[in-house]
């Protein structure tokens, strides 16, 4: 995976997050059509996250994250950080500065 495609996961990944987190007050009302409807919001962002970052995040986790908007969140942090260490350590075409010294 090169820079620009880690780069653009990152980005895919906190527009998710983003979406997810303005779920909260809708799940926070009483308002239980409101609910449903985040609810239902809710299950398509995982289907998303799994669609868009199945090669970071595996489907028994994100249909586990469906039944609870902290669960969702705390597993895109986790993938999050996996994109992170991707970007951050040496692949086969990136090579280690040489030491200094």
């Amino acid at each position: 995976m090169t820079d620009g495609e880690t780069g653009k996961k990152l980005e895919s990944l906190k527009k998710i997050r983003l979406s997810a987190m303005m779920l909260q007050v809708g799940f926070g009302g009483e308002n239980l059509g409101e609910f449903i409807q985040c609810q239902v919001e809710l299950e398509a962002l995982a289907e998303r996250l799994q669609v868009e970052h199945g090669d970071l995040v595996t489907a028994q986790q994100c249909e586990e994250a469906k039944g609870s908007l902290d669960a969702f969140v705390a597993l895109i942090d986790q993938v999050q950080e996996k994109a992170k260490h991707l970007l951050d350590s040496p692949g086969p075409s990136r090579k280690k500065p040489p030491a200094l010294g």
